[in-house]
């Protein structure tokens, strides 16, 4: 039995949406304007229903991470580095980081998301170490 598309979920629809369109997007609370994740009927901070998806700048910095050396299914290729980053609007997202070795990934790395095409070939969204060339083009910029 396939699993229904990612995209006609009611709560997480428009999020898969903009992954397939490679854009992180995020809720956001209309009352109090934090941002969540998540996705929940009402905002985690003042209960409010009033929320809506809004654009990622996709940057955040890696809070905690493991590397993952037995998966959880062989479609899963081990070792991988599972991750919490903080993202720059004051949310947390779990996922992997990419492109980079995991002996090389510690708290506090500056990171950026890259969408990844996940065991079942759909995107998700990845994250890599920011670059120091892409980091000074974007200051001088």
């Amino acid at each position: 039995m396939q699993p229904p598309d990612r995209a006609d979920r009611a709560l997480t629809g428009e999020f898969w949406a903009g992954i397939d369109r490679g854009e992180l997007l995020r809720p956001v609370c209309g009352r109090c304007g934090r941002s969540f994740f998540t996705p929940q009927v009402v905002c985690p901070t003042c209960r409010s229903e009033q929320w809506s998806y809004q654009p990622s700048s996709g940057r955040g910095t890696v809070y905690s991470y493991t590397v993952v050396h037995r998966p959880p299914e062989p479609s899963f290729e081990a070792p991988y580095v599972l991750a919490i980053v903080d993202v720059a609007e004051g949310w947390s997202l779990l996922t992997w980081i990419v492109d980079c070795p995991a002996p090389d990934v510690h708290i506090g790395m500056d990171v950026e998301v890259r969408f990844t095409a996940g065991p079942d070939g759909a995107l998700l969204p990845a994250f890599t170490p920011r670059s120091a060339d892409r980091d000074a083009t974007e200051v001088g910029a």
